[in-house]
């Protein structure tokens, strides 16, 4: 039997923080505190630690779950019935289309949602008005707490059980359940990466200078989906709102040029075509190059089944759309969170270092201006592309 003082969980670069081995410690010896970027790590206290290795066979990381190859993937795009809960919605509404059904079951559903602080944690509603909370994108990896072992006692009394999250943390919630659940329905999305809670917390101190945020979107499609707005709605003597589109917002830039991303996310196991969840959720970008007919602006669902299970639920929720989509098809639109690893950027580790003592608006020029490497290579393909006309 190994020393307790030898338990080794996976390392840093490759740690996802899903918080599996906190959820399956039976001392509660594990807690997750940020590193010095941010993020989320497990941290083990020695005095209180049994050395059962539980934590150990239970990461997802040391111990790979292997995807099930008894279902064929299916992909479609799809659609809300419901226009308003599609306009509320990122993308398709598809989200809020699984968790009505499962709440009038009386079921539970669990998602990521903002705490009176605008931290993004893991939480559960039994209501269809607690739904609100989790719609919607969040650019930041959410603390799941206590979410794992709830959704255990949930799905041990028998009750149907929702449960989204990123792809990591899909991973770790069966890890920890070590079975399979009938009456589970694990759904993930696409994932581009998730952002430090630090920078983001940061990032809201120094935006909102001491106003007191009243509400907030990080993708607010009231002006079209595909050139969506950053949205914050804030007040003091009175209420002001601020807009900005994706592309000159310094923390949705950080995201989309993978400055902000967790170490673990450049190397994601999980960002594959089939997984381990029953059904995967993301923005059909590039619908417009398939379907032009199906693309009115609005938002429009990717849909990825991996189990009947999947199939099944999909086949009870009320669908405006729902279009088959052959995977080769998928490789012509702009689905590369599907199967892109993402590289790390030369300024990735600066911008860290420099974030930890400098003001954040001191430090956005680093995500905002190009390296030198990026202008180089867009030169040289105008180049090429000139050549070849």
């Amino acid at each position: 039997m190994k020393e307790k003082n030898k338990i080794q969980l996976a390392p840093t670069d490759t740690c996802t923080g899903c918080a599996a081995c906190v959820s399956v410690c039976p001392t509660g010896s594990i807690s997750m505190k940020e590193d010095r970027e941010g993020f989320l790590q497990p941290h083990i206290d020695t005095k209180t630690c049994i050395g059962c290795h539980k934590c150990e066979k239970t990461c997802p990381i040391l111990n790979p779950i292997k995807i099930p190859t008894d279902f064929e993937t299916q992909a479609y795009a799809a659609i809300n019935k419901d226009e308003d809960v599609r306009m509320r919605s990122s993308s398709g509404g598809m989200f809020h289309a699984l968790a009505k059904w499962t709440i009038e079951q009386g079921g539970v559903v669990f998602g990521a949602r903002f705490n009176d602080q605008w931290e993004v944690v893991h939480d559960y509603t039994e209501t269809i008005e607690g739904i609100e909370p989790f719609m919607r994108s969040k650019y930041v990896q959410s603390r799941i707490g206590d979410t794992f072992k709830q959704a255990k006692q949930f799905l041990d009394q028998g009750r149907q059980v929702l449960f989204v999250g990123t792809p990591c943390q899909i991973g770790g919630l069966k890890a920890y359940l070590k079975k399979d659940y009938d009456n589970l329905l694990a759904v993930d999305f696409i994932c581009h990466g998730v952002p430090s809670p630090g920078v983001w917390r940061k990032y809201l101190k120094e935006t909102t200078k001491g106003e007191s945020l009243l509400s907030f979107s990080f993708r607010d499609k009231s002006d079209g989906w595909k050139e969506y707005q950053f949205v914050t709605t804030t007040t003091t003597t009175t209420t002001t709102t601020r807009r900005e589109r994706y592309n000159t917002n310094p923390m949705i830039q950080g995201l989309l040029k993978n400055i902000l991303l967790r170490k673990s996310c450049y190397a994601c196991s999980t960002r594959t075509y089939h997984r381990i969840s029953d059904i995967t959720l993301g923005d059909f970008w590039g619908i417009d190059n398939l379907y032009p007919e199906l693309d009115d602006d609005k938002g429009i669902s990717l849909i990825l089944i991996h189990s009947a299970k999947g199939t099944e639920r999909l086949l009870q929720i009320p669908l405006k759309v729902m279009y088959p989509i052959a995977r080769e098809e998928l490789l012509r639109a702009s689905t590369q969170n599907l199967f892109e690893e993402k590289s790390i950027p030369a300024r990735r580790s600066i911008f860290f270092k420099r974030l930890r003592y400098m003001p954040w608006l001191s430090v956005t020029y680093m995500i905002h201006k190009d390296s030198i490497y990026t202008r180089v290579m867009r030169k040289l393909k105008k180049i090429i592309n000139l050549s070849r006309k």
